[in-house]
């Protein structure tokens, strides 16, 4: 008898599909609300901060999340420049995810724009994870030796 095993459905995180205002878009007037497609669907409390040229934070009201799309009201803060649109969900496999999105508006009064903050790299946004996995990883190894080492002293004795 052939057993034919399949392989099951393979798992990936949770990505941006669209957005409204798409990233990098050049708008003649500031949005009054933000749209955020995913290709799955995503966890109930996402957070969304958008970022004005100056770099104070933009008033976001009415977060939220159905099936696989973010909604979310942004008041009009009348700054021609730049803006970042930061979001961070948790996928369906818990795993959150986060990005940051910019769009332009070329009305409105001149400020001196801010770059937004680089975005930290993986070693950087979880050291202590690693820290702390290293360091379990040395207890497990030095608990799974410890009984050799006794066999290997009384061995001695």
């Amino acid at each position: 008898m052939l057993l034919v095993l399949g392989a099951g459905p393979v798992s990936a995180h949770t990505s941006l599909t669209g957005s409204d205002p798409a990233d990098g878009a050049s708008l003649d007037v500031a949005p009054s609300s933000i749209t955020l497609d995913f290709n799955e669907n995503i966890g109930a409390r996402p957070q969304v901060a958008v970022t004005a040229p100056d770099g104070k934070p933009v008033k976001v009201t009415n977060i939220k999340a159905v099936n696989n799309q973010i909604t979310a009201d942004v008041a009009d803060v009348g700054q021609r420049g730049t803006y970042a649109l930061a979001f961070r969900v948790v996928s369906a496999d818990g795993h959150p995810v986060s990005t940051t999105l910019t769009y332009e508006v070329t009305t409105g009064s001149a400020v001196e724009q801010v770059k937004a903050p680089k975005q930290q790299d993986f070693l950087h946004r979880h050291r202590s994870h690693l820290f702390w996995g290293i360091l379990a990883a040395a207890v497990a190894i030095g608990l799974l030796l410890a009984p050799l080492r006794k066999r290997h002293d009384s061995d001695n004795a």
